[in-house]
């Protein structure tokens, strides 16, 4: 058995492997294709008398963590050949993968998951953190005025990615973005599709979402205004849920179009009358959502895990010793200043 890092020639390989995941060999190839911080030797993967069997792949990230650049191990990816299962390969590889992030120089490591038991015997652990499904997003009584449009990279990307550092780079565990990041993101956050859409007034982008489908909901994976332009979210929220309803929209022509059938219905029985939204992080947000009469509720979503990969630098940047970095992450990471956006999933 061999255990090391993937070369850029065994990519198809590797690729080759985890289509047996969900059949879809172009979910894992966007990543490959289009993140700008992928590396073939952050894929780690087992070989047996030849055969690529297992494999576990490190995504690199920088967060914005008590006011400064934090780098970030997103793992992801972990899949076994069904015929070489409970054999300890995806153990072995994890292990691998934390010396390989310490000796990286990552500081902190997420994943995703619900074996959450098998997770904790390395070292990561649930955080808590709050999604809120809005009920009544498409009979929801919002300011009218605003123009909303498809998002157009090359029109509306700079205004966007302002947005985004001003309002997104306010909170703890967001990612940062250069432009390059941006556009990668841009190939691969809706794995495949996503909507985005933007509001202006008078010719200037005020706000911004992005949604997808995931597991059969519709999900707004991240939004974004800009100070004092609250309000132009709102249009965009219900323009959303009322494609995400099935309803008649008030902006017409744009839900017909290729780009709404990530968010729309396949037919009118998968119709959940409902946008599961990030807000727990903007009270004033949720407060402004009530008096336009829409109904919500928070749900507490426990398949959040991260590890302390480098507690000696984590400790002292949090404000505690090395020892206690593991609680005081967890503790910042399950707070209403903590925000990870869908669409920076891996």
């Amino acid at each position: 058995m061999e255990f090391r890092s993937a070369r850029p020639s065994e990519r198809d390989e590797v690729l080759d492997l985890l289509a047996q995941w969900y059949h879809d060999r172009d979910f894992f190839a966007r990543y490959a294709n289009y993140d700008p911080a992928f590396r073939d030797d952050l894929c780690l993967i087992a070989r047996d008398r030849g055969r690529l069997i297992s494999t576990v792949q490190i995504f690199d990230r920088t967060i914005n963590l008590a006011g400064a650049p934090v780098r970030m191990g997103g793992i992801g990816s972990v899949f076994t050949d069904p015929a070489f299962r409970c054999r300890g390969l995806a153990s072995a590889l994890l292990q691998m993968s934390l010396q390989r992030m310490t000796e990286e120089g990552f500081e902190t490591s997420l994943l995703f998951t619900d074996r959450t038991d098998y997770y904790a015997r390395f070292g990561w652990e649930v955080a808590e953190r709050q999604f809120t499904p809005l009920l009544s997003m498409a009979r929801a009584d919002v300011p009218g005025g605003y123009d909303i449009d498809l998002f157009a990279a090359d029109r509306d990307l700079p205004e966007v990615m302002e947005i985004y550092r001003t309002y997104s780079g306010a909170f703890d565990f967001t990612v940062l973005r250069d432009e390059a990041y941006w556009r990668g993101n841009l190939r691969y956050a809706g794995n495949p599709d996503e909507y985005f859409v933007v509001a202006r007034r008078n010719g200037i982008l005020l706000a911004y979402a992005r949604a997808i489908r995931l597991f059969d909901y519709p999900i707004i994976s991240e939004h974004g205004y800009l100070p004092g332009a609250r309000d132009a979210l709102l249009p965009l929220l219900k323009h959303m849920g009322e494609i995400a309803d099935g309803a008649a929209t008030s902006s017409g022509p744009l839900a017909t179009t290729a780009a709404a059938r990530a968010l729309a219905p396949s037919n009118a029985t998968h119709a959940v009358g409902l946008l599961v939204a990030h807000s727990v992080h903007d009270p004033d947000l949720e407060q402004r959502l009530a008096q336009a009469n829409v109904s919500m509720m928070h749900h507490t979503d426990r398949l959040f895990m991260w590890r302390a990969i480098n507690a000696k630098a984590l400790g002292p940047r949090l404000g505690v010793t090395p020892d206690q970095a593991q609680r005081r992450l967890l503790e910042l990471a399950s707070s209403s200043h903590a925000l990870y956006w869908t669409s920076d999933r891996f």
